[in-house]
């Protein structure tokens, strides 16, 4: 009897144990806490609230506020605001434009007008969006919900890297802004490139929502323009070379190099000038001799910054490009790229300027 008795609590002190270490391997591979979620930012929280409220904010987004938003993501909360805004219901038949994605919220904003794909039937829905990209997005959707808004008007504002948005993208870039419904980054620029997080693409998405009711309800067919541009008789040789660089960035440096395909440092300055109808010297010290001479502190896009290895001999150029920044061809195994010239060895380096458009 002893016995039996015994085993009876070796048997209920075994149940007990495995009891405690299956609860906590359950808790281990559990859910996490709600203080390990990302929570909205301050300045994003009251708008992610009211957007979650009307139901505005796809469930896939909501939390880890502070993540990149992807192409797939914002174009599922793009179609989302487009519905919300009135646009006809999109019915999504047999064919998909796209071989990567099968999502039908992505083909059915597809058939609306507001995506496009990337070139090879590919609408690369992992991507983090672009800031320019979350733009035309944007300016798509809100034509295809409200056609008959005046989408007219000169509303240019040049930001210090208007150059660096796509052709493609300018246009909604500029609406946009003008009308508050998205801003720079600071000092002037856009960043057309850069990534948008969740919060990001949330809180604008519900600013332009609000933008348009307030429109309808003041009886308006189009957004209040309650920003100025900043559009400027610019010279149409600037407007020109700022169209050309962009294509530049990438190719690789090549001794003697003039282009398309590869450059050496004076030959890509000597190419984009010879697009612009203005023939300089081949070589970098020669061309240190044309136009006038511009302090580094007054220099302006298209300007051309000298080198010199030794503060004596040039030995590299470049054309300035705003913000304290030059686009260049730097060396063997290198690429055209863009460089700031205001700290590290272009700045003590850094030997003269001259300006060639006038």
């Amino acid at each position: 009897m002893k016995l039996e008795a015994v085993k009876l609590r070796l048997v209920l002190i075994f149940t007990i144990i495995v009891s405690i270490i299956i609860s906590k391997d359950t808790y281990a591979n559990g859910p996490l806490p709600q203080t390990q979620v990302q929570n909205p930012s301050p300045w994003a929280k009251e708008d992610i609230d009211k957007a979650m409220e009307i139901s505005l904010i796809t469930e896939r987004i909501q939390g880890d506020y502070k993540n990149p938003i992807t192409r797939e993501e914002f174009g599922e909360l793009a179609l989302e605001l487009y519905e919300f805004l009135g646009g006809r219901e999109i019915a999504v038949e047999e064919g998909n434009p796209f071989v990567d994605t099968e999502n039908p919220k992505i083909i059915a904003a597809n058939k609306a007008g507001i995506i496009q794909g990337k070139g090879q039937n590919k609408f690369s829905p992992s991507e983090k969006i672009s800031r320019e990209e979350l733009a035309v997005m944007l300016y798509r959707t809100l034509q295809a919900a409200k056609p008959r808004f005046d989408y007219s008007g000169d509303h240019e504002h040049y930001f210090n890297d208007y150059y660096l948005i796509s052709p493609w993208a300018k246009k909604a870039v500029d609406y946009l802004y003008v009308t508050e419904v998205i801003n720079g980054v600071g000092d002037n620029r856009f960043k057309p490139k850069g990534s948008t997080t969740r919060e990001e693409a949330i809180v604008t998405v519900k600013r332009i929502y609000d933008k348009v009711l307030a429109a309808e309800r003041d009886r308006k067919n189009a957004l209040i323009v309650s920003r100025s541009g900043t559009k400027r008789a610019e010279n149409p040789l600037i407007l020109k070379l700022k169209n050309l660089i962009p294509k530049e960035p990438g190719k690789p440096y090549r001794w003697g190099g003039t282009g398309p395909n590869s450059y050496d440092c004076s030959g890509l300055v000597y190419s984009l000038y010879k697009k612009l109808g203005i023939n300089l010297p081949r070589t970098s010290r020669s061309q240190a001799g044309a136009g006038t001479y511009v302090s580094k502190n007054d220099l302006q896009f298209g300007d051309l910054v000298f080198f010199a290895r030794n503060g004596r001999t040039i030995n590299h150029v470049g054309i300035y490009v705003g913000n304290g920044k030059f686009v260049h061809s730097p060396q063997s195994g290198d690429v055209v790229k863009i460089t700031t010239l205001m700290s590290g060895y272009y700045a003590n380096s850094y030997y003269t300027a001259r300006r060639v458009i006038h």
